[in-house]
């Protein structure tokens, strides 16, 4: 069937998603900020149909909110949108890990290395930028792992509000950095060896005190001064 062929270059609406989004969770555009569709439109040098669409892709991942007086803004993301967050993470990533001891190949567990060396070559060469988006790529490739396509399409639903909610953990704590690699490092041993249990308690170990730093980060910015406070 000749009309079903692939088509043969991507739509300018996903190339403005991909741009608005990156954006968005390198802090080009900032939390709360507006994110009217004429003004991207004109620093994108597109028209308002493209824009429009991808501020509604992102509000579906959770990225901009849209009022109808107000427009689309960048989300904030407050301690309980976090704690939510990290709660539907924490169910998501037990159950993709345990299924993934039983379902994942040698590609998995080459793709999964793979990840952490880009981390490891990141940290050291002060490349700490690209730290979130490899850690993001490494749970998308234990979710994919896991050989289950509903579990894989809920991660799909919140995985950029995951980018966001990583990219203030890198900002707010000091230890990102230094606990990336070997943490990681251990997930994919312990994947390796097929061990659910074991797997199952050590993403908890992982998530919770991640996000607990987290959250404890928003504790910490109600004792400052408004002005100091951080966005998000």
């Amino acid at each position: 069937m000749e009309s079903l062929t692939p088509a043969a270059r991507r739509g300018l609406a996903d190339e403005v998603t991909d741009r608005l989004r990156a954006a968005i969770l390198d802090g080009a555009l900032q939390p709360g900020e507006r994110a009217g569709e004429a003004e991207l439109s004109r620093m994108l040098s597109v028209s308002r149909g493209p824009v429009r669409e991808a501020l509604v892709r992102l509000e579906q991942e959770g990225l901009v909110v849209s009022q109808w007086h107000r427009g689309a803004t960048v989300v904030e993301l407050t301690k309980a949108d976090v704690s939510k967050l990290a709660s539907l993470r924490l169910v998501l990533e037990q159950l993709a890990i345990a299924e993934a001891c039983q379902e994942a190949t040698q590609e998995d567990f080459d793709k999964l290395h793979g990840v952490v060396d880009q981390m490891r070559a990141a940290r050291l060469s002060g490349a700490t930028d690209s730290l979130v988006r490899l850690d993001v790529e490494f749970h998308d490739a234990i979710c994919r792992a896991a050989r289950h396509p509903r579990l894989y399409a809920a991660w799909t639903t919140i995985r950029s509000q995951v980018s966001l909610s990583l990219a203030r953990r890198r900002a707010v704590a000091n230890d990102y950095v230094g606990l990336v690699v070997p943490e990681h490092d251990e997930l994919v041993k312990v994947l390796e060896g097929g061990d659910a249990d074991r797997a199952r308690e050590l993403i908890a170990t992982h998530l919770e005190g991640a996000y607990s730093r987290l959250l404890a980060s928003f504790d910490r910015d109600l004792a400052l001064p408004p002005q100091r406070r951080r966005l998000g």
